[in-house]
């Protein structure tokens, strides 16, 4: 992740930085490039005022998504739309790790933890189908809803998002039917 001096939380373009082969590389946010050149082409935030008020949801649903900007704008836009009890994640690792915690302190019964898990796909560390494969794959996770929220969802990649067991993927400018 990077640190403040490439990035802020609220202004940067970076979502990463790695090292390979002696040279740095730096991880664009393309979700908030997009926006920031064309507004109009990004999420469409203005759908959730047509939700108007909402009573409050305190289901838990986690969230992975490493550009900053759009886990500002998914956070928000929930809690718009009534669902009050979210956790953030920068990446599928550490959404996966805090399942994982989560699995070991109330074996047996996770789903009173975690009702919903929204995902980007490509992120740094772990992405949103490797996490989607992680959370089908095992007996006491595989009920958890899982939500595919990317750029990247096209015919092919929902057809992979389909086979890991995905059970909705919706493209990122439509944060209404989110």
């Amino acid at each position: 992740t990077p640190d403040a001096t490439i990035s802020s939380s609220q202004h940067g373009i970076a979502t990463g930085v790695l090292k390979v082969n002696d040279r740095l590389i730096i991880i664009l946010d393309f979700e908030r490039i997009v926006n920031d050149i064309s507004p109009e082409t990004g999420l469409k935030v203005h759908e959730i005022e047509a939700l108007s008020s909402r009573e409050r949801n305190n289901l838990p649903i986690y969230i992975a998504e490493d550009s900053a900007l759009l886990l500002v704008l998914i956070k928000d836009s929930l809690e718009k739309a009534g669902y009050c009890n979210l956790n953030l994640s920068q990446n599928g690792q550490e959404c996966w790790d805090k399942l994982e915690a989560l699995r070991k302190a109330h074996p047996n019964n996770i789903t009173d933890y975690v009702r919903c898990v929204i995902t980007d796909i490509e992120m740094p560390l772990m992405d949103g189908h490797r996490l989607t494969k992680l959370i089908k794959d095992d007996e006491e996770t595989k009920d958890i809803p899982v939500v595919i929220f990317s750029s990247l969802v096209n015919e092919e990649m929902r057809r992979k998002g389909e086979a890991l067991g995905a059970n909705a993927q919706l493209s990122k400018p439509e944060i209404g039917n989110l």
